[in-house]
């Protein structure tokens, strides 16, 4: 399975994911495999559970409908005016170079 990309060291478990697409001829993404496996371990290293989620499995899967807040800078006007200035500001100074 290779190096474990995700370990949880308070849970003993280890989180193992294999994602592989394609592109269509219109440039669209298409998931053919997107597997997921959690291995626990007991206090002594042995392995206790093992989960393995597909493509299938995962629509299952219920999720919190609770939100999180975003701490990042509203959309405002002056925010707008400002990142659409330094966007022309930047597109002015490719021309010269």
């Amino acid at each position: 399975m290779g190096p474990v990309p995700i370990k949880n060291e308070e849970e003993n478990r280890w989180t193992y994911f294999e994602v592989r697409e394609t592109k269509t001829k219109y440039g669209k993404r298409d998931i053919y495999i997107n597997d997921y496996t959690e291995i626990y371990f007991d206090k002594y290293g042995l392995v206790n559970k093992i989960e393995f989620y597909d493509l299938t499995n995962m629509k299952n899967i219920k999720f919190a409908k609770d939100k999180t807040k975003s701490l990042g800078v509203k959309d405002t006007f002056s925010k707008n005016l400002l990142s659409s200035t330094r966007k022309r500001m930047e597109n002015a100074r490719k021309k010269y170079k």
